[in-house]
């Protein structure tokens, strides 16, 4: 019954752990495991220690060839050397990782160029955005390149509509209008320009909620003649959580994640007033206060206590404890019992099942079961039941 289920993951999953189990533990241990390497976690190790070593850098880098680990992850440990002279890198990383920075402040140049034009022109227009997620990183850090592939802006919702005829005017094109944004692309690369967003999307439908909030608390920056705003250090966190979040529940950039880790520790460190009733009003306001929960309790796992101890203890987490709980529920259902199945049906399409046999045996094993256990996500006290018993209790935990 287990199997039928597809359960057998998430028990070997619990039987290989040794942690104390909640749900949210169970999904944060699966994270962390999935998502990042031994490896890559005595790096982050190495970026989130308050007292680094010499000996410690020397540890990693007898495992850690840039060459082979690529820009993604060598960049971060470009970043610690920058950010710790009084470290000594050996003759081999020294040149490669400046040479990473150059590489990557260079390839940048274009998108940015690119940006700027439309900014430029909603300035003439009286329309000042918010520089959001990298590019605003980039703008607190300009002395660390940063991996982009393009530029997020926030418009006033009035003038969302304004914003895209800007770009259209100046030869940029898109897909398709999204109800928070749209992505404008480079006429003659087709590459991804600049996302235009109304609000940023969370999934709670409350996210219009701190639109005000943000732009009254940004500062206006300039940059090549151009106009934008920058988010505080407690909304650039805010966002950057719950990215984070949503980064960790779609499995949708590692990259992503790994970053968030160390903007995360800037953000706070950065600001000596920082301002944690900020990060919880808005997510009180935008009900995403699970989200955030969730992304502190992952981060919390690898960055030696940047956050306050007693966040969670607030009273604007003691409010949504059962709602979270369904909700890690469900991620932890889709997780364990969707997900395989949801990859192996993809390919399968019954205009094909008559072209072999093996087709049609992997669609008639596979579809239905993906089917039953898709319905049944629309009942909460069904999807419970299945995790404590084909889950749970079966690896030994009640």
């Amino acid at each position: 019954m287990v199997r039928i289920f597809g359960s057998h993951i998430l028990h070997k999953f619990l039987c290989d752990s040794k942690q104390e189990f909640s749900i949210k533990n169970i999904l944060i241990e699966n994270f962390y495991n999935e998502l990042i390497t031994s490896q890559e976690q005595e790096l982050l190790k190495l970026l989130f220690s308050n007292k680094p070593s010499q000996k410690a850098v020397d540890n990693l880098l007898e495992f850690w060839d840039i060459e082979t680990k690529g820009a993604d992850k060598s960049l971060l440990l470009a970043y610690f050397m920058k950010e710790h002279p009084e470290i000594k890198f050996r003759r081999y990383e020294i040149p490669r990782l400046y040479g990473l920075l150059m590489k990557l402040r260079f390839k940048n140049l274009q998108t940015i160029a690119l940006s700027l034009k439309i900014i430029k022109q909603l300035n003439k227009k009286g329309i000042i955005p918010i520089v959001l997620k990298g590019a605003a990183m980039k703008f607190f850090r300009p002395d660390l390149a940063r991996i982009m592939g393009d530029v997020d802006i926030l418009v006033p919702e009035n003038d969302f509509l304004n914003s895209i005829e800007t770009g259209k005017s100046l030869g940029f094109f898109y897909k398709k209008i999204f109800s928070h944004s749209v992505d404008f692309y480079d006429s003659k690369t087709g590459k991804n320009i600049i996302d235009i967003h109304r609000y940023i999307h969370m999934g709670t439908g409350f996210e219009r909620e701190i639109n005000e909030d943000l732009f009254r608390r940004a500062k206006i920056f300039q940059f090549n003649d151009a106009s934008v705003l920058l988010p505080s250090n407690e909304d650039m966190l805010f966002i950057t959580l719950v990215n984070l979040y949503k980064n960790l529940k779609d499995k949708t950039s590692k990259r992503g994640i790994l970053y968030s880790l160390f903007d995360c520790k800037f953000l706070i460190e950065n600001k000596k007033d920082f301002d944690w009733q900020i990060v919880l009003n808005n997510a009180a306001k935008t009900k995403t206060e699970m989200q955030v929960d969730f992304a502190v309790s992952f981060l919390d796992k690898i960055s030696n206590g940047i956050f306050p101890s007693d966040i969670r203890l607030w009273p604007e987490f003691s409010k949504f404890q059962k709602a979270a709980q369904n909700n890690l529920y469900m991620i932890l259902y889709n997780r364990f019992f969707i997900d395989d199945l949801r990859q192996k049906c993809k390919p399968l399409k019954i205009k094909n099942i008559f072209k072999s046999s093996e087709i049609c045996r992997q669609y008639l094993l596979y579809k239905p079961k993906y089917f039953c256990l898709k319905l049944l996500k629309s009942h909460p006290l069904i999807i419970k039941f299945i995790i404590h018993n084909f889950g749970l209790k079966s690896a030994g935990i009640n």
